[in-house]
């Protein structure tokens, strides 16, 4: 499938209700099963591209929040109506988001912003406050909630300099050591067991099982791992450079699933849903 002809680049999917979400350098697509797919921005700014580069979306109340220069966008119906949201000035770029759910009853938003840190929102993405007490390095590549977030406030920061802890909902960073001192985490996965998974600029894919106390480099990872997807069955999906490879047994052997090409990707129940360099945009089974 593709996405109107579109072949620029894609930097975030999310997988939802039977379609996929798509943050282009172009807009912020919907991919339906069926039919023609659709840039939400195209009514909203008619006269111009905006990038999405990361994606939030709370089926339940119709909240979807795309990350762009400047703040965020903002859409409480499904995607039909528009605004943009500033963060704060000057402008910053918001490279991820992470939504605790239960956003419409209060739960909290957090966006990761390339040169500005972590913000904070507490009422749907109306109004955000940066929290980066703790947070030494404030470009911020990946954020992950934990599966208990709602009880134990735990989220996970991947930085240009390694991976941030915080057990109060990011209102408090602390630094986690890494083995590779310094190294930038673009991607981070949490599994329910605890298991925090961190893909790295150059020194592959790192798994901590005590809370980011301690560190082991996978086996066979290498490279720059610029996506992580975990299956509930405990399967790791990553991708390595524009490779995607797969681990069944906790990262101690990988099978490849695609060779080159891949740009970004996400899981959609028992399929991977792949982003591709020509623009398409592919199922695969894993």
């Amino acid at each position: 499938m593709t996405a109107a002809n579109v072949t620029d680049r894609t930097h975030s999917l999310v997988a939802l209700g039977g379609a996929i979400y798509a943050a282009r350098q172009s807009g912020l697509y919907r991919i339906p099963a069926a039919g023609e797919a659709q840039n939400l921005f195209r009514a909203w700014l008619p006269d111009r591209e905006t990038p999405a580069l990361a994606l939030a979306i709370d089926a339940g109340c119709g909240l979807m929040l795309a990350g762009i220069q400047g703040g965020v966008a903002r859409s409480m119906d499904g995607g039909a109506n528009w605004e943009a949201i500033k963060l704060r000035a000057p402008a910053p770029l918001v490279t991820c988001l992470a939504a605790a759910p239960g956003v419409a009853d209060g739960g909290c938003i957090l966006a990761g912003t390339f040169e500005d840190g972590v913000f904070r929102s507490a009422d749907g993405g109306a109004t955000w406050q940066a929290v980066n007490h703790g947070l030494f390095d404030h470009s911020v590549y990946a954020l992950a909630l934990s599966p208990r977030f709602a009880e134990d406030g735990l989220v996970y920061a991947g930085t240009g300099s390694g991976v941030y802890a915080s057990q109060n909902g990011g209102r408090l960073w602390q630094d986690l050591i890494m083995p590779a001192g310094g190294e930038t985490a673009l991607s981070l996965a949490l599994a329910d067991s605890g298991a925090l998974y961190a893909g790295t600029e150059s020194h592959g894919l790192l798994c901590s099982q005590d809370g980011g106390d301690s560190w082991e480099t996978l086996r066979k990872t290498y490279g720059a791992v610029n996506s992580l997807a975990l299956a509930r069955d405990g399967t790791i999906i990553a991708q390595m450079d524009d490779r995607v490879l797969r681990s069944k047994d906790g990262g101690a052997s990988w099978n490849e699933l695609v060779g080159d090409g891949v740009e970004c990707l996400s899981l959609d129940g028992e399929s991977l849903v792949l982003a591709m360099s020509d623009g398409s945009i592919r199922r695969a089974d894993y």
